[in-house]
């Protein structure tokens, strides 16, 4: 999202590419991951179908697409691909969000100064304009069911009332300037609202309860950011329109690094995270794409007539999985005190594709990741075992790609069954390596409980 000046209305002429097509990987390790993604995907749907038996979940899995250039919304078929209108008659619309109060869509359009509310059937009425709006961007449902936007020239972030009154949040003056150009807005599992500055490259939080707000990140990674997204597992994922990137935050520290930089995706405009696991990422090179816990790139739709592709909403991703990864438990350092950790990617629910990450390890060394449904603390090698894996439980054997100690590192990606009876469902998991540097000769994560959503 560029917010000056206004785009230009001009057909984009990208070359198309077929829909689908699998882009190179951002994340090189394919290949030592295979097995054991493929082992942890086996092991979660031999538990299910032992016990959990159920019918397949339903939904509008469809796309709605924001298409600036043609001023309307376009709808794009999740089975066939085919992508036609849905509502027109537009001047700039933005980043969207379906509504579960009411089960409309909720769209800004920066042009007109104007936040529509469109039925299903596509057809729209003016829910709020002017107040503290001029340019609004993009909207967001609160987890009270409210609505908020955040308006990219007014420098405001205001909260609307079923009826599309207004209150404001913030302004540029009453949050000391850290409000400033607010452009994507996402909400964390814990109620906290982020918002991303485009022209100073900065993620704000907002505790609206509090009123308190204050940065998350001012990376230079940060360049024009757009769409944001939160996940289950303690990540924001940040569309960063100047230099064709998603950039990951970690919200617990703050660092930022490249999630994905792949050589198709130009100036990336909205991120979501779907429900069926991983990113969706619309494109100034008219496409919209998805992008999983390898980092890796795969085309949806790329229409190059139709023009830049700015926001995307889907009613099935709302409201969004509350499935987690949560960590718990000390790790046990090994060599030069490297203490191994490991992260969820995404939020887990059925049917989702999601990854574990595996950081701190010993580089090309040797390893098990740790299973089970209850957690424990025991006594392993002088490393201490988080996870209870007896009955059932287990251990997978892993190899960490990378050299030195603490070098070694892996993302592993596993689907969850598409089967809506394992919501509520625990496992814990743990990652332990053979490590010849500290006395027991083993080092050892933190434990991180999955907590499967709905």
């Amino acid at each position: 999202m560029r917010p000056l000046p206004l785009r230009s209305r001009a057909v984009n002429r990208i070359a198309a590419t077929p829909s689908l097509a699998a882009r190179p990987a951002c994340d090189a390790k394919s290949a030592q991951v295979m097995l054991p993604a493929l082992a942890l995907s086996v092991l979660f749907v031999l538990l299910v179908l032992l016990v959990l038996p159920a019918p397949l979940r339903a939904g509008d899995e469809d796309y709605y697409i924001s298409l600036p250039a043609l001023g309307a919304i376009y709808r794009l078929d999740a089975v066939t691909g085919a992508l036609t209108p849905f509502s027109t008659g537009y001047g700039i619309p933005f980043y969207g969000a379906w509504s579960v109060t009411d089960g409309a869509l909720y769209m800004p359009d920066r042009d007109l100064g104007v936040v529509f509310k469109i039925t299903p059937s596509g057809q729209r009425s003016v829910f709020a304009y002017g107040g503290y709006l001029a340019s609004p961007v993009s909207i967001v449902q609160a987890p009270d069911g409210g609505l908020i936007v955040a308006d990219i020239f007014e420098r405001t972030v205001v909260r609307l009332s079923s009826t599309g009154a207004q209150t404001l949040i913030f302004d540029e003056a009453g949050s000391g300037g850290l409000i400033d150009t607010p452009g994507g807005i996402a909400y964390g599992p814990d109620g906290t609202l982020y918002v991303a500055n485009n022209s100073s490259g900065t993620i704000v939080a907002i505790d609206e309860a509090a009123h308190a707000i204050s940065v998350v990140c001012s990376s230079p990674l940060l360049a024009g950011p757009g769409g944001l997204a939160v996940d289950g597992s303690g990540n924001l994922f940040v569309a960063n329109y100047d230099t064709s990137a998603i950039v990951r935050v970690r919200l617990d520290t703050g660092a930022a690094d490249v999630f994905c930089a792949d050589a198709f995706m130009h100036n990336p405009n909205d991120v979501r995270l779907s429900h069926a696991g991983g990113l969706l990422v619309t494109l100034r090179n008219a496409a919209l794409v998805r992008i999983d816990a390898l980092g890796q790139l795969s085309i949806i739709k790329h229409a190059r007539e139709l023009g830049e592709f700015d926001g995307v909403a889907s009613p099935a991703d709302s409201p969004p999985c509350d499935g987690a990864f949560l960590p718990y438990g000390a790790g046990t350092a090994g060599s030069l005190g490297i203490v191994p950790e490991l992260r969820g990617l995404f939020s887990p629910c059925a049917g989702a594709a999601v990854g574990l990450e595996f950081t701190g390890f010993p580089g090309n060394g040797f390893g098990v990741l740790a299973w089970g449904v209850g957690a424990a603390d025991l006594p392993l090698k002088g490393a201490r075992l988080l996870v209870d894996i007896v009955s059932p439980g287990g251990l997978i054997g892993l190899n960490f790609p990378g050299a030195g100690p603490g070098g070694g590192s892996l993302r592993l990606p596993f689907t969850l069954p598409d089967l809506p009876a394992i919501a509520g469902l625990d496992f814990y998991l743990q990652g332990l390596a053979a490590d010849p540097g500290v006395p027991g000769g083993v080092s050892a994560s933190n434990g991180l409980h999955e907590h499967v959503g709905g």
